[in-house]
């Protein structure tokens, strides 16, 4: 969740430096993204055995096309380079530690 938030909180300080045409588009979008992993990751951990699962599924899907919207933004040269760089490798672990939490809650066989 620190990941999560410190990720979130860098791309909180940059959206307000994105060119207004993307940043009222593609730029809420991405807000929204981050807004629902963080909310599918806070009902995950207070969450039955049960649920847990198919909660992060949905948090990983989210975080799946929230790298997708940044790749692109930056395509359409709403963010630099540099920020990209250091947003999506970092967007990249918190999807594997989501995806690692996911499979310590494999139902019993």
């Amino acid at each position: 969740m620190a990941k999560l938030l410190s990720v979130y909180a860098e791309w909180n300080t940059l959206i307000r430096h994105i060119p207004k045409i993307r940043r009222y588009s593609l730029g809420v979008k991405i807000d929204i993204l981050f807004s629902d992993i963080i909310e599918l990751v806070s009902l995950a951990q207070f969450s039955s055995k049960e649920l847990r699962r198919e909660t992060l599924q949905k948090a990983i899907t989210k975080n799946d096309c929230l790298k997708f919207m940044l790749y692109v933004m930056l395509e359409l040269k709403g963010i630099e380079e540099k920020h990209f760089f250091s947003l999506a490798p970092r967007m990249e672990e918190v999807g594997k530690l989501l995806y690692s939490w996911k499979m310590q809650n494999k139902p019993p066989q």
